[in-house]
């Protein structure tokens, strides 16, 4: 059984999730780029290396930011259909999960992590990409969430693919 769990846009991820007798085993790719535009032939080539395994693909339906432009949001839908039309390309049958559905499940047990307010007396609102480090650590302690050997920062787009994949893995299993 195998579950990848894709983080849409130009800074998101791609982790596959491989059970390998009883044991799970995770591979993350950054959305591949060449200078600012999605690589297609690597992120082909990522999604063609596992074909023909029994698998399932899980991609965080997102939607329009708000407040960004126009440009931004046209880009960032642009990288959403090359994500989901290069997983139907390669033949996996795919889910489409809103955001709060999978956090509601990855989030169990984490302490509610809030940002600060900007009005007096008011709570900030929920800090999602903290909320999903902190469940990444917590489920998987011992898997490096940086984009590289050289980064020291965990990458955002890695946490939420490495939850969705595994979201996928409870929900198939």
């Amino acid at each position: 059984m195998m579950s990848i769990g894709i983080d849409p846009g130009k800074g998101g991820a791609i982790v596959v999730a491989l059970k390998v007798g009883d044991e799970i085993q995770r591979l993350s790719y950054v959305i591949p780029l060449l200078g600012k535009q999605v690589d297609r032939q690597a992120l082909n080539n990522i999604l063609r290396e596992y074909k023909g395994n029994e698998c399932h693909v899980w991609i965080e339906d997102v939607h329009a930011i708000f407040n960004s432009s126009a440009k931004s949001t046209f880009s960032f839908g642009h990288v959403c259909g090359l994500l989901e039309m290069a997983v139907v390309a390669n033949g996996y049958s795919y889910t489409l999960v809103q955001p709060k559905v999978w956090q509601k499940e990855m989030w169990q047990g984490i302490p509610e992590q809030r940002k600060p307010s900007t009005k007096e007396g008011k709570k900030g609102p929920i800090d999602t990409k903290l909320m999903s480090l902190m469940a990444c650590k917590r489920l998987f302690p011992n898997e490096d969430l940086t984009k590289s050997a050289k980064s020291k920062k965990d990458h955002d787009g890695i946490v939420d693919a490495m939850l969705l994949a595994e979201y996928g893995l409870r929900k198939k299993l």
